[in-house]
C-alpha cells in the first residue's frame, strides 16, 4: 500500500460540507482504501489529510491531481510499511 500525506493552507475551520463532497470524491478514485482529514486543536490555518491508496501508481496518479487542484498544498507520497 502507499499513502498520500498533505497538508495546505486554509482560512479557518474545515467545512463539514465541502468535507462530506471531498470524501465521497476521494473514495471513488481507483485504489482507495481509505483517507482521514484533520487540523491541529490550536491553529485552523492549515489542514492535513492522508489517503491510503493499493498501489503506488494511483497514489502517484491522485497526489498529482491534488498538485495541480491545490498548487500551496505540500504532498508526498509514501510507502505504507506498517499499520496499526
Amino acid at each position: 500500500m502507499f499513502a498520500i500525506i498533505g497538508t495546505w493552507p486554509v482560512e479557518g475551520p474545515l467545512d463539514a460540507e465541502a468535507l462530506g463532497h471531498i470524501a465521497a470524491t476521494v473514495s471513488q478514485q481507483p485504489g482507495f482504501v481509505r483517507a482521514i482529514w484533520g487540523q491541529a486543536p490550536d491553529s485552523d490555518s492549515e489542514a492535513h489529510a492522508v489517503v491510503v491508496l493499493q498501489d503506488e501508481a494511483s497514489a502517484r496518479s491522485m497526489a498529482d491531481g491534488i498538485r495541480t487542484a491545490i498548487p500551496s498544498a505540500s504532498v508526498q507520497v509514501v510507502r505504507v510499511l506498517a499499520e496499526a
